[in-house]
């Protein structure tokens, strides 16, 4: 099978491209240092001081998004979507907050509801967090936007964020022109229109705005906007190109090509403003660029003289149509350079139809290496592709592309972290079990962008604990129906429990109650909230210094 010949005959290309990788990584490393500026202190992690209290909080009526990663400022949105909340951060030890807990009566409670506990819950927000400016962003000429609010990416080091507003259009149709000039137009899906602000988050003010009008953007959780350095992406569904900026001096530079139609110095011509061209669905239009070096790519990985040379060549033609018919999902910014694609099966009437009478199959992927500069095409793996997975472990923390300003560490990964446990390398894993694996693992690519928590307290290498409930993946969970418990990892001892137990016991007639955890960076402080049916409920994770872990089994 096709499947099993790539993976065979891209092994010298996969040596090639982790060879590449790492020659760019370490020198992105290096000019990451020689950037940073040198400390004269370094930040110690104790795994004594933990979020080991949980306490119910009041908040403002307002959206909290997430912290800065320098952990100076809380990032919020206002209730109808038009305004942007900066908080600043007072921190544990200048907040008073040690104070507060001891005159509510805290105590070693690791959850406290005692009598005192409404005092508590309405003033703890107010002691930590003080509001430092609010941008009324979607108002005039863009009142018709609201903002996203599972939408923020920061810029060179939470000095700018990126922050988008969207909404609906009605009766629009794409021109004939379009259809010519991305002959891989995804029309199926809704268009909108969206403006992307640039915020100073020191000056407080706006700095840049961009308007893309009749589009398709996947906003939540960042999943079609990739940022390495000063270089944004932007996949546009609808389209199915990639739309490169450059920040400069906090505005945004579009640069004139964009990724995936065609190539760079290939110009368009609209050939119905020469000549009478009538389109309809029986119109063939050009395979585009990067389709085009995919099936150069794979073609070239055939050997002529082989005995198998036929066979892999009547694979090659039988997977012609699903390589011309595929559609970019995702993408992100390996580096500035390097693009990582994931392609999918074009769905079809008949399928999206399916999504309303029952679960469909998991489309088939395929996932490219493509560089910009060269315009080449480095690799492509299939679903089950060890290669990839190979790529996917041992590049984690490049492909995060999020580090720590305190500490310098990559987001822990739940499962590099059970790989390197495994010994994955070790070939007396069956081939199955890799399969199976890189199954699993390999969707996990390409990483949306900035959507890892550098939070120490959820270092899987330090503390055990179930992923599923909570992880440095800033992903929605749903509650469990016990607090979650952190282990220490070289003791098995219990540091301390998240409370998050969900409100009504599990049923199949009522959606189910979800968490979402907002971490800071470095310090013993984690905000959790709960969602039941429509109703939002709060509760700070916190250091205090009274707690007593109890080391009882649930």
């Amino acid at each position: 099978m096709i499947l099993e010949k790539l993976a065979i005959d891209q092994r010298m290309q996969t040596q090639n491209l982790v060879h590449m990788l790492q020659n760019r990584e370490s020198g992105y490393t290096r000019n990451k240092l020689s950037q940073a500026p040198q400390l004269s202190y370094e930040r110690q992690f104790y795994k004594a001081i933990t979020p080991c209290l949980t306490v119910g909080i009041v908040i403002p009526p307002v959206y909290l998004r997430k912290f800065t990663p320098d952990g100076s400022k809380l990032l919020g949105f206002s209730h109808d979507q038009r305004s942007f909340i900066v908080y600043a951060y007072k921190g544990i030890g200048a907040a008073g907050v040690n104070q507060l807990f001891s005159e509510a009566g805290v105590g070693s409670s690791e959850t406290f509801t005692g009598p005192h506990s409404q005092h508590l819950r309405n003033t703890v927000f107010e002691k930590l967090f003080k509001t430092k400016y609010v941008l009324r962003l979607c108002q005039g000429e863009s009142a018709r936007f609201y903002l996203h609010r599972e939408f923020s990416v920061f810029l060179e080091d939470s000095r700018y964020v990126l922050l988008a507003g969207m909404y609906v259009l009605q009766g629009y149709n794409l021109a004939v022109s379009e259809y010519e000039r991305y002959p891989d137009v995804f029309d199926k899906v809704d268009p909108f229109s969206y403006i992307f602000y640039v915020v100073d988050l020191q000056k407080g003010v706006v700095t840049d705005e961009v308007l893309l009008h009749q589009e398709s953007i996947c906003l939540s959780h960042n999943h079609g906007i990739s940022v390495h350095g000063h270089t944004i992406a932007i996949l546009s569904r609808l389209r199915q190109c990639i739309y490169i900026y450059e920040l400069v001096n906090g505005r945004l530079i579009k640069q004139e090509h964009e990724i995936g139609p065609r190539p760079l110095h290939c110009c368009f011509q609209d050939a119905s403003s020469t000549f009478m061209v009538m389109l309809d669905v029986n119109t063939l239009l050009p395979i585009t660029h990067i389709k085009q070096r995919v099936l150069s790519f794979l073609y070239r990985q055939i050997e002529p003289n082989s005995p198998q040379a036929n066979q892999e060549y009547q694979e090659f033609y039988k997977n012609f149509e699903f390589i011309e018919n595929m559609i970019i999902e995702k993408m992100q910014l390996v580096d500035n350079d390097l693009l990582l694609l994931r392609y999918e099966e074009r769905p079809k009437d008949s399928e999206v139809s399916m999504l309303l009478t029952g679960e469909p199959q998991p489309p088939r992927r395929l996932y490219v290496f493509y560089s910009m500069t060269s315009e080449d095409v480095l690799g492509v793996y299939q679903d089950d592709s060890i290669d990839l997975l190979q790529i996917v472990v041992q590049f984690h923390d490049k492909l995060c592309n999020v580090r720590s300003l305190q500490t310098g560490d990559a987001p822990s990964s739940p499962s590099s972290h059970f790989f390197m446990q495994q010994n994955w390398k070790n070939n007396s894993k069956s081939l199955s079990f890799m399969r199976q694996a890189a199954l699993r693992y390999n969707p996990t690519v390409p990483v949306s962008t900035q959507s890892f928590s550098t939070s120490p307290y959820l270092n899987h290498n330090v503390f055990n604990y179930d992923n599923l409930l909570i992880s440095p993946l800033e992903r929605p969970k749903a509650c469990s129906t016990e607090p979650i418990v952190f282990r220490d990892r070289a003791t098995n001892l219990i540091k301390f429990r998240f409370n998050t137990k969900a409100q009504r016991p599990p049923s199949q007639f009522t959606p189910r109650e979800l968490c979402a955890f907002i971490c800071h960076p470095f310090e013993p402080l984690v905000i959790s909230i709960q969602k039941c049916m429509h109703v939002y409920s709060y509760k700070l994770h916190i250091y205090n210094h009274e707690t007593i872990v109890q080391q009882f089994y649930n």
